[in-house]
Parts: structure tokens; sequence; C-alpha cells
């Protein structure tokens, strides 16, 4: 293997690790967008029932 091939090895490694470390990112983001929604729809249905009670 040449040293060009060897650098643009390591410059795709480096890509690809990027890109799993973005998509992880990603994933814990909606994980926490679904955990504020649940805690909204909660506090809109406890609201709701206190008011019919």
């Amino acid at each position: 293997m040449t040293m060009l091939n060897l650098i643009r090895v390591v410059e795709q490694r480096d890509v690809e690790t990027r890109y799993v470390q973005q998509r992880k990112l990603t994933a814990r983001q909606v994980r926490a967008r679904q955990r504020e929604e649940r805690r909204m729809e909660l506090a809109l249905m406890e609201i709701a029932w206190s008011r019919l009670c």
C-alpha cells in the first residue's frame, strides 16, 4: 500500500467516524424530544383531569 493510499484510507475512516457520531447525536436528540413531548402530554392531561374533577 502506498503512502497516498494509506492517507486516503485514514481520511475515509475519519469521515465515517464523524458520520456515526453525528447519527448518534441525532438519535440522542430525537429521544430527548420524545421525552419532552411525553412530559408535555402528561402535564396537559393532568391539567385536563384536574379541571374535570
